[in-house]
């Protein structure tokens, strides 16, 4: 789409029209006479939709949490972001209607919590080894501005230049894009990050602008880029945005793009980037103008439309000026700008002699997976770095596991002979010999799954750059080096192997601590104090047997647990509870105090218990949990003591 595009000069500085047409101002006139500067028409705003549905102001109060969650997560805060997603569910789930008697809600619910579940997972997980901080993160830094007589030396600079080139996004020349010309040509930071990223430019730039034309949104977008990434694949926000476009996973899935252990699409940069393209199209949609779409990209449609709301104010330049917009996204968009007014001639900013890298150039070949890339950089004839850097969203360096016909990039020229050496070898010798991949169940703690498959914990928290044994979660894919699901093999490994030997015990040896048993066996230390029933302050000594697998605690269970009778609770039982089978109470009269909690990353039932004043065994049974394993995400229902 072609979008007739001005350059804005306040402060009495020229107005010229730099949308690529044929008909140009003579710009005659002295820059210093008050001469009115050409402005698009601002679009009105849409009517506020009729609320036929009672479920929109409930979405929508539960959206704005969420979204301010995201803006705190984007600001370094995850504590914060945590407090105002827990704040979104309890909104759908407090609501006065029921959330399996309204689809919309229900939908909205299920897409919020798994969402938040998928960004508290990337705050957990170890960033890749190769990451690169994103350019993003010095936004947040910059709180000064050029002074209106600076501004003017800087356009009388600038302003010749401007007249000789096209753009096709509106561009604005005022202080705040001038101000980011004078960061980007001085500040040693932003100057190195503009000649690595004019640089990388040059690879993706046809791939990019095809793209672009092919989804129909202006081809200067490509600047977004430029300041999200510098055009680094690599690229890793502290919020765990990834890739050349800086997509966070409920984002990328959204519009697309896979994230699971194997592959990480927010790093192909053909993916990412039609997924970025088709995001543009929609926030131009929804916001009616480039600017603020371009804003919308940063903080979300939501947050700009808040923040309209809020000011009273609809065009971008006038709620950057307003207090509802965070300062990233003010700097985002002048930032922007800057950046396509001097990559389009950087000799003119002080950058001479700077050129492009040559586009990448590759074949395309399809692979039954799993088939490892160095392989492919074998068969094909090139370096695995040249087989990396075409192929960055392959996270373990291999193909996905049972997906026939996975397409591959290999150096132009040398598919065929890829596919020659390929169709030659044996099929026993394509297939990459994996490690297993074992999905987390209800209960499993590393020290279980080392035992499974006759490995050991030290080596499960290598292979899956675990930090943390403790927050192990539910349905999280491991690798398993080595690994077999054969009870034969895992005998004869585990015999050869006495890390590995597996024992539901532990007897406690001389310098043992409660924290460096539960390191050893990959557990929660709060798991371990619930299973033996000791608290943090217990002491322990040598000899004593401490329980350290699930199979032991549920072998214990059953061994302990007392027969049900008919006798009615006793007196001095807690009021309104009754026994139930293992401990646990059955939730006393509706009516009285609920707590409903959603799980987080990391959380336990002990905790969780501690924390409302109650026990675990409550909390099994009043959630009908049959282990001791909770899914982040899952809503638990709490009576508080």
């Amino acid at each position: 789409m072609q979008t007739r595009s001005l350059i804005l000069v306040p402060l009495l500085l020229l107005a010229v029209s730099c949308a690529g047409s044929k008909e140009r101002n003579a710009a005659k006139t002295s820059p210093v006479e008050p001469i009115p500067a050409v402005t698009s028409p601002s679009p009105s705003p849409a009517p506020s939709p009729k609320v036929e549905d009672p479920a929109d102001a409930i979405i929508s109060k539960a959206q704005e949490e969420y979204d301010g969650g995201m803006e705190a997560l984007k600001s370094g805060d995850p504590g914060e972001a945590r407090d105002l997603f827990d704040k979104a569910i309890q909104i759908l789930m407090n609501s006065s209607i029921p959330l399996d008697e309204n689809p919309r809600l229900r939908v909205a619910f299920d897409k919020m919590v798994d969402d938040i579940a998928a960004l508290e997972s990337d705050l957990e997980e170890t960033p890749p080894g190769d990451e690169q901080p994103s350019p993003l993160e010095e936004l947040h830094h910059i709180t000064t501005y050029l002074t209106p007589e600076e501004a003017r030396k800087e356009f009388e600079k600038v302003g010749p230049e401007v007249r000789e080139i096209t753009f096709d996004i509106p561009m604005v020349i005022n202080d705040q894009v001038l101000t980011w010309v004078d960061i980007f040509r001085n500040r040693k930071v932003f100057r190195d990050s503009f000649i690595g990223g004019y640089q990388r430019f040059g690879w993706y730039e046809p791939m990019i602008h095809r793209i672009f034309k092919e989804e129909g949104v202006p081809a200067d977008l490509i600047y977004m880029a430029f300041l999200e990434s510098t055009y680094k694949t690599s690229a890793y926000s502290r919020a765990r945005a990834r890739g050349i476009w800086q997509f966070m996973t409920p984002t990328g899935r959204e519009y697309g793009l896979k994230v699971n252990h194997y592959v990480d699409e927010r790093a192909h940069p053909e993916k990412s980037t039609r997924a970025a393209a088709r995001y543009m199209k929609d926030l131009y949609a929804t916001l009616g103008d480039w600017h603020l779409a371009i804003a919308g990209y940063n903080t979300g449609a939501g947050n700009i439309m808040r923040a309209q709301r809020r000011s009273g104010k609809t065009n971008y330049w006038d709620l950057a000026k307003s207090k509802h917009m965070m300062r990233e996204t003010k700097n985002f968009v002048p930032a922007i700008l800057a950046l396509a007014l001097m990559a389009k001639d950087p000799a003119k900013y002080g950058f001479e002699g700077l050129e492009h890298n040559a586009p990448l150039q590759y074949d395309r070949v399809d692979v039954d997976g799993p088939t490892r890339l160095s392989l492919v950089a074998r068969l094909s004839g090139s370096t695995d770095d040249e087989i990396k850097q075409l192929n960055p969203h392959l996270r373990m360096g291999v193909t996905p596991p049972g997906e026939k016909g996975y397409e591959v990039m290999v150096p132009a020229g040398r598919g065929e002979t890829f596919i020659a050496a390929y169709q030659a070898m044996p099929e026993s010798e394509k297939t990459a010999r994996l490690a297993s991949v074992h999905t987390v169940r209800r209960g499993e703690t590393l020290a279980t799954i080392a035992s499974r498959y006759g490995t050991s914990v030290v080596e499960l928290k290598s292979a899956n750059s675990i930090r943390n044994p403790n927050r192990l979660s539910i349905g999280t894919q491991l690798t398993v080096p080595n690994g077999s699901d054969n009870p034969v093999q895992r005998r004869q490994r585990t015999t050869s192997n006495s890390e590995a030997r597996y024992t539901p015990y532990h007897v406690i040896r001389k310098g043992d601590t409660l924290s460096s048993i539960s390191r050893a066996y990959g557990l929660r230390l709060a798991t371990l104090l619930d299973w033996n029933g000791l608290t943090e302050r217990s002491v322990i000594r040598p000899g004593t047997r401490l329980i350290v697998s699930h199979d032991a605690v549920s072998q214990s269970s059953r061994s302990t647990r007392p027969r049900q009778t008919s006798s009615p609770p006793s007196p001095t039982s807690n009021a309104g509870f009754v026994s139930v089978p293992g401990g646990g109470q059955a939730p006393p009269d509706p009516a009285g105090e609920k707590v409903v909690y959603r799980v987080r990353t990391g959380d336990n039932l002990f905790r969780i218990a501690r924390k409302y004043g109650t026990s675990v065994e409550n909390l099994k049974a009043w959630n009908n949990i049959p282990g001791d394993g909770i899914r982040a995400g899952a809503l638990l229902t709490i009576y508080p003591n």
